[in-house]
């Protein structure tokens, strides 16, 4: 008789003990199935998110040395510096971002739901007609965009080119009854922060060519630092709004692309050789601007990893202790078959043919059980992960508090949600993995057996 069909008669016969291995390697399938599957899910939303930063590196003012512009601290970053970094060999194209502070009357700002923090009623007054006008060459490329903070839900980004449109919040224009299509008038505040000495009369019309949502509103103390509040305009508009020409305007940041992600520490290093006062200024890699959503990646993976580990161990160990109890007592049949004249590796791998059989069920039920759980246990890893990545966040500011402005918001911000699903690679693994947890469980519950001679087994038979 063959292997094969010794292993089936086992199988079919033995149904007890075939329902029970039936639901240990079943349990054993479901715990790995998920574990590779959210394993994945942050593989591809690590890629991602390095997809939506591109090598890249951002110019930015270097607050322990600079307050920045005006007496609100703006960036302080000169036309001059871009031009000289541009040089570079290696640098293909920058994002310039910069701020404008604009009067908004007659349009209603979105209120804060719990205010933290109330000025006098002359300064309220004064805040509630200002709103921020940020100014982008290309808002796709905004890091608040790129990291997921903000939305674009209807119509299009500010391209290169545009002069005179304006991305608004959903909420702002809810509450305003705007839509794409509308136009609103801003004016340069009389209470800007920068170039009060000059006479700016500018009045400008703004086309909404785009609708937005993402919210600050959890860490947000005041109206006016809500994302739904800032005004995404072109840089044009900014340089209209703020009393400076091109040549003489300032950025709140600049972004500068690499072609080639292998050079962008190499390119960073010439940029920081260039003659330019780097005591104003400093110069990161753009992902140091998604710190909290980094580590929390970093934190998921190590999560994972150590569950599909503990879940490989664990499950080798019990396999391997069921097995050895119910091996031994298969003592007369192995002695039955030794007489016959059946190697004693033949009998091991018929053990480990009867437990791939009851595994072809017990494998494929663990899709529909894995699917069921993956995303739950997802969800839960992506809590921890998040608590550690704001850990980290909180240690690397050295105890200092972040700011509640948007773009802090956008350095804290966390993994929103893994989307965990289940395929063919998944499910490759899990046979990869139970076949090698099959084989060495049975060479280890055999171990007894295989050290004993033929003589030893029989005269245990009596």
């Amino acid at each position: 008789m063959s292997v094969l069909k010794r292993a089936l008669l086992y199988v079919t016969r033995k149904k007890a003990k075939s329902i029970i291995m039936f639901f240990i390697l079943f349990g054993i399938a479901t715990s790995m199935i998920a574990g590779f599957a959210i394993k994945s899910a942050t593989k591809q939303t690590r890629k991602n998110i390095n997809s939506s930063i591109r090598a890249s590196f951002e110019i930015g003012v270097n607050l322990q040395n600079s307050f920045g512009v005006g007496t609100r601290g703006l960036g302080n970053v000169p036309g001059s510096i871009v031009e000289k970094v541009k040089s570079i060999d290696g640098v293909t194209s920058n994002d310039l971002r910069t701020i404008s502070e604009v009067d908004i009357s007659g349009l209603k700002k979105v209120p804060l739901n719990t205010p933290r923090r109330q000025y006098n009623p002359e300064k309220e007054a004064i805040i509630k007609k200002m709103a921020d006008l940020q100014g982008n060459e290309e808002s796709k490329f905004d890091n608040k965009f790129v990291g997921g903070a903000l939305k674009l839900t209807q119509g299009r980004h500010i391209k290169r080119g545009d002069v005179n449109k304006v991305l608004v919040h959903e909420e702002f224009a809810k509450l305003n009854n705007l839509k794409i299509g509308d136009k609103i008038t801003v004016t340069p505040s009389k209470h800007r922060s920068v170039n009060l000495d000059k006479e700016l009369n500018a009045k400008v019309t703004l086309e909404i060519v785009g609708l937005f949502t993402g919210s600050n509103q959890d860490r947000a103390t005041h109206e006016i630092e809500l994302i739904e509040n800032i005004l995404m305009s072109d840089v044009h508009t900014a340089t209209q709004l703020s009393g400076n020409s091109k040549e003489n305007l300032y950025y709140q940041d600049v972004k500068f692309y690499v072609s080639d992600p292998a050079r962008l520490n190499e390119i960073i290093e010439k940029v920081k050789k260039l003659d330019i006062d780097w005591s104003q200024y400093t110069v990161t890699s753009s992902d140091k601007n998604f710190l909290a959503l980094t580590t929390s990646l970093d934190a998921m993976d190590n999560l994972i990893s150590q569950l599909i580990v503990g879940s490989i161990v664990v499950s080798s160990i019990i396999l391997s202790l069921v097995l050895a109890f119910w091996i031994n007592g298969r003592i007369h049949e192995t002695g039955v078959l030794l007489s016959l004249g059946i190697s004693k590796i033949n009998i091991v791998v018929q053990y480990v043919i009867e437990l791939l059989m009851i595994a072809i069920f017990s494998f494929g039920a663990s899709i529909g059980s894995g699917f069921l759980i993956a995303q739950k246990l997802g969800d839960s890893l992506v809590k921890q992960a998040n608590n550690a990545g704001r850990l980290a966040l909180g240690q690397n500011l050295g105890g200092l508090n972040l700011g509640a402005d948007a773009e802090s918001s956008l350095i804290a911000k966390t993994l929103d949600n893994l989307n965990v699903s289940i395929g063919a690679n998944e499910f490759m693994w899990v046979w990869i993995m139970g076949i090698a947890i099959i084989v060495v469980s049975v060479a280890i519950s055999s171990m007894n057996i295989i050290k004993l001679k033929p003589k030893e087994i029989l005269s245990k038979m009596s």
